[in-house]
């Protein structure tokens, strides 16, 4: 994981950066709720998963490698995934990311992977997606796989920021507590060296 370059209190944001504001910040939290919902309702159904278009335009794709394992993992943590993206090329991307999708099996403790395009008036795209671990040496370990960092070394060519929450799901991550806030990572990949905060919960 990325060393952050500065540190903003609970509440706060760069008044320079408005990516960084709060108030989107708790959206992205809104949104991870929906999702956390939307996979409850899915292991509710028996299980389903695979990819789906919403009556809002929205592209979802959801996979889950071991549903008993998902349910079994009491509590679990989770990673919150919020892209700016650019108005670029986004296939090089999309292509790591089906690539790790197709093969989530071969990562240890990742228990689900939850993405989700939504299309913009302006005729962009924005992501997010929810992550489901076992635990932070799970979220570690992947961090360390080969196609992960080529997905986070292409970040910076993709979009012009992100926010990363890092989430904990004390039931797990089917059981009935939403998604709470443990940290975000703020990236502003406009400048160099990267922006990079910390904002606690």
């Amino acid at each position: 994981m990325a060393t952050p370059t500065t540190t903003l209190a609970p509440h706060d944001g760069d008044p320079s950066r408005p990516f960084t504001e709060p108030a989107r910040s708790d959206a992205d939290i809104a949104l991870l709720v929906r999702l956390h919902a939307s996979l409850l309702a899915h292991a509710a159904g028996g299980g389903s998963q695979g990819r789906w278009v919403e009556g809002d335009g929205s592209r979802h794709w959801l996979v889950v490698p071991d549903w008993s394992a998902l349910r079994g993992a009491i509590p679990a943590v989770g990673v919150g995934f919020f892209g700016q993206a650019r108005d670029v090329d986004h296939e090089p991307i999309n292509d790591v990311e089906a690539e790790m999708m197709e093969r989530l099996e071969r990562y240890p403790g990742l228990l689900a992977y939850y993405n989700v395009e939504w299309p913009q008036d302006d005729g962009t795209s924005q992501w997010g997606n929810l992550v489901v671990f076992r635990d932070r040496t799970a979220v570690d370990h992947l961090s360390g796989e080969a196609l992960h960092r080529t997905a986070v070394d292409r970040s910076p060519l993709h979009y012009d920021s992100l926010r990363l929450h890092r989430v904990v799901l004390p039931e797990g991550g089917l059981g009935r507590t939403a998604p709470q806030l443990d940290e975000s990572l703020l990236f502003d990949f406009s400048v160099e060296p990267t922006w990079i905060a910390l904002r606690p919960a």
